[in-house]
């Protein structure tokens, strides 16, 4: 199943859920930290990045169904890619140093049901994503058109599923670990059209726009409880 058949699937689920699920009488909120590790092709050109997260959750009394509004930021450290790339006009290698930052916020249902002294849910979510990438080149010399770091910034579709497990340390508050695996809309990454090397004025290089895909694990502290 390809990403954009994954986000059709998840929209239609989450708009659907969502009147049922406003009707909820008690909501509980969580933070924590997040790690993001890049898969597929970003795996080649971005490091893993850590940030926050944070999320208010509505919840039915009668049931196990809820609806989690969610919102993130991760920063991915500077780094070149894991090898070089040989789109240059001069056939001469180049290796690209990638970094940045996404705010991404996100909204769907929530399952959850006991296993024990256990808290477990599942969950899916779609939304949007600010992507913002800083790019640079080296192998082409000292010449600042080719070396320069260029930005680029993106808004792109997001989606996740994830499932996650806590467990109450007191009265109204609890610790969860959770984990997902996502996907994101076209956003700046890897590099595109071939390198023009040599000429006097016009674009020099400049990336592709593609869809990536990542895995991401959780902290959260959670306070608030049913009624």
């Amino acid at each position: 199943m390809t990403p954009l058949t994954n986000v059709r699937v998840v929209i239609p689920v989450s708009l659907l859920a969502a009147p049922a699920l406003l009707g909820a009488q008690a909501w509980v909120a969580s933070f924590g930290p997040l790690y993001v590790q890049p898969v597929g092709g970003l795996s080649h050109y971005v490091s893993p990045g850590w940030g926050a997260s944070g999320a208010v959750t509505w919840l039915r009394h009668s049931g196990p169904l809820g609806l989690r509004l969610e919102v993130s930021y991760v920063s991915f450290p500077f780094g070149p890619a894991d090898h070089t790339d040989l789109r240059t006009t001069a056939q001469v290698p180049v290796l690209v140093s990638t970094g940045g930052s996404r705010l991404a916020l996100s909204a769907g249902p929530v399952l959850t049901f006991p296993l024990g002294p256990v808290r477990t849910s599942l969950n899916a979510g779609v939304g949007a994503t600010g992507a913002f990438t800083t790019m640079s080149l080296t192998g082409l010399g000292s010449d600042d058109r080719y070396n320069r770091p260029k930005r680029f910034s993106d808004l792109a579709p997001v989606f996740q599923v994830g499932v996650a497990a806590g467990m109450r340390v007191a009265r109204g508050v609890q610790v969860q670990l959770g984990a997902a695996f996502g996907g994101v809309g076209p956003t700046s990454y890897g590099l595109g059209d071939r390198i023009r090397v040599g000429v006097i004025s016009g674009p020099y290089w400049g990336p592709r726009k593609q869809w990536s895909e990542f895995a991401s694990y959780r902290l959260e502290v959670i306070f608030g409880q049913r009624g």
